[in-house]
C-alpha cells in the first residue's frame, strides 16, 4: 500500500511539473486592456516548454500565426495591425489558452524620465503634491479609449530583465490618481485631437540620472563615463568589506550614545549598487522589459539631477537616447522632451545642454516651460502646460498638424553701432513680450562684464543695448537659475534661454 502510495505521489509530482513547464505565459505587458500601435508590425511573446507549439490568432486577421518555442522557452511572433480600432481580441494557444479581451489599437507613447514625469495627477505624500485645479482636471479624466500601463519601479543593475510588474488599466478618475500627471495631458490632448485610441506607457522614477536609464555596453569604454564606471564597480566590488564596517562602526556609535555621547556623528550604511542612481539599473529594471512592444515615441521630463555634471549632458542624453533607438529596433522613433524649469538650484548649463541635444539629435523637440517655474519647488504644480506643449511637438512633427510647436530660438546675432540685433527661428508670427518690459537679457563687450541690457521687439528681432556697451560682443537671456520669462512668439510659447557667447561658466 505504502509502495503504491509513493508512486502516486511521484507520479502526481512528474504531472505538476509539467504542467508548470508547459504553460504558456506572457508578459506583464500583453494583457487584458492593452493597447497596440495601428498600422505597423508588432511583437506578441511569451514563454512555454521548448518545442511546444504556439498559435497566435488576432481578431482582426484572418491568419492564424504559429511558432514553435525554441530550447530557450522564449517565443515570438509578429503580426500587422490595422488603421485604429477598437473591441478586438487575440487568442493565444499551447497546451493551455489564453484570450486577451478588450484590446485597442491606436497610438503608444512611453512616458520617462525622473519626478517631473513621475507627478501624479492626484495629490499623494511628500513631493507628490497634486496638479493644479486636481478637482477641475479630474471631472474631464473618464476616456476609455486611452490605457494606461504603470511599469512598476523595480532595480536591476547587473541584469537586463525580461519582464516588469504591471497591467493595462481603462483611463478613468480612480486609475489616473497615481499616473504621470504630465503623461496623461500628453495624451488627452492627443487623443481629443487625432480622434484615435492612445496607449501610454509610464516608467519613472524620481530623483534618477540618465546614466541609471541607459545600457551598460554604451558607457563602459566611454570616457565620458569612466569615473562613474569605476565607482560602480568598486561599490559592487568593496560591499560586502563595507557593510562588515558599517556594522563595526554601527556597534561602536550604539554603545558611545549609550553612554551619553551626543557628539558622535552616525555612520552612512553603504548602498553598493542597490539604489535608483546606480548605473543601467532603470535600463535593465523598467525599460528593458518593454523593448519588443511597439511604441509610436517617447516623451521624457529629467535633467534635474545631471545639473551637478550638466557639462556632461548633451552627449550623455544623446547617447541615452541613440542607444533607445537601436535596442528597440524602430528607427528614429520621436523623441520629444522638457527643458528643466527655472529653480534656485538648476544652473543655466543643464537646460543649454537639452537645448544642445534638441538642435544636434534628429527626429527630437525641446518643450520650454520658463513661465510656470517655481523658484524653490523643482517640482511644479502646473503639468498641464508641459503635457500640452509635449502633444504640440508630437501633433505638428509626428502627426502632421499644422501647428505651431515651438518657441523662439536664439539663430544669429549682429552688431550695428552700439546695438545687438538677435534673430530667431520659431518666431511664427512675430515676437511678444508678456510683461510690462521685455527683461533677462544682459550684454557684454571684450571686457566680458555683463550689464542688463534694454531689449526691444522689432519685428522677428531683439533689439539690446546697454549704455555701459558701447561695442557690444555677447548678450544672454535668462542665463540664471530662477527667472520669469518675457519673451515668446504669438502662439504664446517661449524663447528658449540662450548665450551668443562661448565664454567658460563657472556656475554659482
Amino acid at each position: 500500500m505504502n509502495k503504491i502510495i509513493r508512486i502516486g505521489i511521484v507520479a502526481l509530482m512528474i504531472l505538476a511539473c509539467w504542467n508548470i513547464r508547459a504553460e504558456v505565459k506572457l508578459p506583464a505587458i500583453i494583457s487584458d486592456n492593452m493597447l497596440l500601435q495601428q498600422q505597423t508590425t508588432v511583437n506578441i511573446w511569451g514563454t512555454a516548454n521548448p518545442d511546444e507549439v504556439v498559435t497566435v490568432k488576432p481578431s482582426w486577421d484572418s491568419k492564424t500565426y504559429t511558432v514553435t518555442t525554441p530550447v530557450n522557452g522564449k517565443w515570438l511572433v509578429k503580426i500587422k495591425t490595422p488603421k485604429a480600432t477598437k473591441s478586438q481580441s487575440i487568442r493565444i494557444t499551447g497546451d493551455n489558452t489564453i484570450d486577451i479581451q478588450n484590446v485597442l489599437i491606436g497610438e503608444v507613447w512611453l512616458c520617462s524620465g525622473q519626478s517631473n514625469m513621475d507627478f501624479p495627477v492626484a495629490k499623494a505624500t511628500g513631493w507628490r503634491t497634486g496638479i493644479l485645479n486636481e478637482e477641475e482636471e479630474m471631472q474631464d479624466a473618464d476616456y476609455p479609449e486611452i490605457r494606461l500601463f504603470h511599469v512598476a519601479q523595480k532595480l536591476s543593475p547587473e541584469q537586463e530583465l525580461d519582464d516588469c510588474e504591471g497591467s493595462w488599466m481603462v483611463c478613468n478618475r480612480e486609475n489616473l490618481k497615481d499616473f504621470s500627471a504630465v503623461g496623461f495631458f500628453f495624451g488627452r490632448d492627443l487623443y481629443n485631437t487625432l480622434k484615435v485610441p492612445v496607449g501610454l506607457i509610464q516608467s519613472t522614477w524620481g530623483g534618477t540620472h540618465a546614466e541609471s536609464w541607459t545600457k551598460m555596453q554604451v558607457m563602459q569604454n566611454d570616457p565620458v563615463y569612466a569615473t562613474l564606471v569605476k565607482d560602480f564597480y568598486a561599490a559592487r566590488d568593496n560591499y560586502p568589506a563595507d557593510i562588515k564596517k558599517y556594522e563595526e562602526d554601527k556597534k561602536a556609535y550604539d554603545e558611545a550614545k549609550a553612554k551619553g555621547d551626543n557628539d558622535i556623528k552616525a555612520p552612512k550604511k553603504p548602498q553598493g549598487i542597490d539604489h535608483n542612481k546606480a548605473l543601467s539599473t532603470l535600463w535593465n529594471g523598467m525599460i528593458h522589459p518593454l523593448l519588443p512592444y511597439a511604441i509610436k515615441g517617447a516623451i521624457w521630463y529629467q535633467g534635474e539631477s545631471n545639473s551637478v555634471r550638466a557639462n556632461d549632458y548633451t552627449h550623455v542624453f544623446t547617447q541615452m537616447i541613440n542607444s533607445w533607438r537601436k535596442e528597440w529596433n524602430r528607427g528614429d522613433f520621436p523623441f520629444y522632451f522638457v527643458q528643466i524649469a527655472p529653480q534656485y538650484k538648476q544652473p543655466p548649463t543643464i537646460r543649454e545642454a537639452q537645448l544642445k541635444t534638441w538642435k544636434s539629435v534628429k527626429n527630437t523637440g525641446m518643450v520650454v516651460i520658463t513661465d510656470v517655474g517655481d523658484s524653490t519647488d523643482i517640482h511644479p504644480r502646473n503639468k498641464k502646460v508641459p503635457g500640452i506643449r509635449l502633444a504640440k511637438w508630437a501633433l505638428a512633427k509626428t502627426y502632421g498638424q499644422n501647428i505651431e510647436y515651438s518657441g523662439p530660438v536664439y539663430k544669429s546675432m549682429k552688431v550695428k553701432g552700439d546695438k545687438a540685433i538677435l534673430s530667431f527661428d520659431y518666431a511664427g508670427n512675430g515676437l511678444t513680450c508678456q510683461s510690462n518690459t521685455l527683461n533677462g537679457f544682459v550684454i557684454a563687450g571684450s571686457d566680458r562684464i555683463f550689464y542688463p541690457a534694454t531689449a526691444v521687439i522689432k519685428g522677428n528681432t531683439v533689439e539690446v543695448s546697454a549704455v555701459e556697451v558701447p561695442e557690444p560682443v555677447a548678450v544672454r537671456y535668462d542665463w540664471g537659475k530662477f527667472f520669469r520669462a518675457s519673451l515668446f512668439n504669438t502662439a504664446e510659447l517661449p524663447a528658449s534661454p540662450f548665450r551668443t557667447d562661448n565664454w567658460i561658466v563657472t556656475d554659482k
